[in-house]
């Protein structure tokens, strides 16, 4: 009877979490996108490439999508549940995306730019979520969920982006996709054995994710004390750093 019981004590522990994250996010009042956001610290310009740094620091982004994607095309070369294998192409393609898309918004910034950034985002979000549901929770669970889950996400930042053209611009769905998996992914971690050697990669490439967010909120004030970097071109080397460390993990574990 421990078994069911302690399957069922987890699996309420996230519903938990997932309810009450939802139900306060839904009792928020509508979330516009701030007008200061596209003013970040750094805007130099080199060589005619405007907010040459913020554009710059997007290249890590592309490289370990890129790499990720040719080595799950090579038989064997990165350890995944072949179940999910779609939900390990998605990852990699959306991070090569938001390197592309943050250049395309770091260009010219604004919320019609922003959307190309935070659509191949979403994926990123959702498809790792799905991974970390199968690698621990249940492979059956997270394959019935991927497809939902990654509709979900691209339908979050359409349905902020189509609300700023109609000034009625809403970020609750887009902050749920992109902070109730940050919520849930540590205490699946906790709770959850996992399937493979190296799990305390995921601990690290959590941590690399909650700095880059450090660095987001303290764009100007890095600046100021760097004079050579901002906040937000270190939260792109943050983020893409834990994405390469996802990366390495694959490449060298062990199933269990």
């Amino acid at each position: 009877m421990k078994q069911p019981f302690l399957l069922q004590y987890r699996a309420w522990t996230l519903a938990c979490i997932s309810l009450a994250c939802i139900m306060g996010v839904l009792f928020l009042p509508a979330m516009p996108q701030l007008p200061g956001y596209h003013g970040l610290a750094d805007d130099r310009s080199f060589w005619g490439i405007p907010n040459m740094l913020n554009i710059m620091t997007n290249l890590p982004f592309l490289l370990v999508g890129i790499a990720g994607i040719r080595l799950l095309a090579k038989e064997s070369a990165l350890n995944v549940i072949i179940e999910l294998k779609p939900c390990y192409y998605w990852f990699f393609a959306g991070i090569a995306g938001v390197g592309l898309g943050s250049v395309y918004y770091h260009n010219e910034p604004s919320n019609n730019t922003l959307v190309w950034d935070r659509l191949p985002m979403s994926v990123a979000f959702m498809s790792f979520f799905c991974i970390i549901l199968g690698e621990y929770v249940s492979v059956k669970v997270a394959k019935s969920l991927s497809y939902p889950l990654l509709f979900a996400g691209v339908g979050s930042v359409l349905y902020w982006w189509l609300g700023e053209k109609q000034g009625q611009g809403d970020l609750r769905i887009y902050g749920l996709v992109q902070y109730l998996p940050l919520v849930l992914m540590p205490v699946i971690l906790l709770i959850y054995p996992a399937k493979f050697s190296h799990a305390n990669r995921y601990w690290i490439f959590y941590g690399l994710y909650g700095l880059a967010k450090v660095f987001e909120i303290g764009d100007l004030t890095i600046y100021q004390l760097l004079g050579f970097i901002s906040g937000h071109s270190l939260k792109h080397l943050a983020a893409a750093a834990g994405c390469a460390v996802f990366l390495r993990q694959l490449m060298i574990r062990k199933a269990r």
